[in-house]
């Protein structure tokens, strides 16, 4: 399965993966290192709600974000 990536933060609620730097490339005066984590995109009246690892996610901390959406498997059936 092939991985397509994008730079645009999503647009449609679903779960993604976020490669890049969540407070940007230099934080607290240290440079940091790029994070994979999974991002939650929820529908809200005013828009989008990105959130990460417990916390919001907002376009104006990250840098060189990259997104991809994970695709889960279908579910077996349970029966009782």
């Amino acid at each position: 399965m092939k991985i397509k990536w994008t730079t645009k933060f999503p647009n449609k609620e679903g779960n993604y993966w976020f490669y890049g730097y969540r407070y940007g490339k230099i934080s607290c005066g240290q440079k940091c290192e790029p994070e994979w984590m999974i991002v939650m995109v929820r529908k809200c009246a005013s828009g989008f709600l990105f959130m990460a690892n417990g916390e919001f996610l907002y376009k104006n901390e990250v840098e060189e974000a990259h997104f991809a959406p994970i695709e889960l498997p279908e579910f077996p059936e349970l029966k009782p």
